[in-house]
């Protein structure tokens, strides 16, 4: 983490609840943004001890600062 005050690096106001997954900056909730990936390899289908369609894929989410949101490549 770059700061040690637990702030959020991105509006400074705020106290920061988690970290961008991609960069690592501190976010608070405001300004987290939320990412849905999509997987679609077989095995993200498949959960152990749970039946799941094969129709449907699986997906998660990451928590991204803004500046990831708009530069990253989630694919």
């Amino acid at each position: 983490m770059g700061t040690e005050t637990g702030i959020c690096g991105v509006c400074a106001r705020n106290e920061a609840a988690r970290e961008c997954s991609e960069c690592g900056i501190p976010l608070c909730d405001i300004c987290a943004k939320e990412v849905l990936l999509q997987d679609v390899s077989p095995g993200s289908m498949v959960k152990p001890g749970v039946s799941t369609s094969p129709l449907r894929a699986g997906s998660r989410k990451k928590k991204v600062c803004p500046k990831c949101m708009e530069e990253a490549d989630f694919m």
